[in-house]
């Protein structure tokens, strides 16, 4: 039976925080991930954040959570969900949405992750620098329904002349909100990556 003295314990655990470190600063196990709005570098931020699930906590749609299956970004937040990004569309549907359109002059921003970040990992951007994730259409799930246009809290939607879909990415800021309304679930998100 293996048994570990209280110094055997204590060394143990001064190597494993060495080797994570080290790991850490020559970017062993990098991955790519959709973190929430206001990060502007992913090396900055993996450096800046401190864990402390505070984002988390304050994200009204529940959508960050914290990465473990990483080990460069343990404990960092991640967008699995969707960004709100206004507390208006906190829970989105077609018809909150177009309705919004119409009256979003008077729309409150959430962007609550932001300000509950003790390190100022997540930044307050102006709106048109916010990029958490590029949209992708699989055209061959796609069924040209143009909710995805319909919905878009950012005009950032059209048809192409094709009639497809189409993402001006200088619009978009990746909120995901078009994926989690989209029928046959023909959008997909990837990392931006500026």
């Amino acid at each position: 039976m293996f048994s570990l003295n209280r110094r055997g314990f204590i060394v143990s655990i001064i190597g494993l925080f060495a080797s994570t470190a080290l790991l850490t600063l020559i970017g062993v196990g990098k991955s790519k991930t959709i973190r929430p709005p206001g990060v502007v570098d992913e090396d900055k931020f993996v450096s800046s954040c401190i864990r402390c699930g505070k984002c988390v906590e304050v994200c009204p749609t529940g959508g960050i959570k914290l990465d473990y299956l990483n080990f460069y970004t343990l404990g960092t937040p991640v967008l699995e969900g969707y960004c709100a990004f206004y507390i208006q569309l906190v829970e989105p549907s077609e018809e909150k949405n177009v309705h919004f359109k119409r009256s979003r002059e008077n729309a409150e921003l959430c962007l609550r992750c932001i300000d509950a970040c003790p390190t100022s990992a997540l930044k307050r951007l102006p709106l048109k620098k916010i990029k958490i994730s590029i949209p992708k259409n699989d055209k061959e799930k796609c069924t040209k329904c143009y909710i995805c246009v319909a919905i878009c809290p950012f005009d950032a939607i059209s048809v192409d002349n094709e009639g497809w879909p189409s993402f001006d990415l200088d619009k978009c800021i990746g909120c995901k909100q078009c994926a989690i309304l989209c029928p046959p679930r023909s959008i997909t998100h990837e990392p931006y990556e500026g």
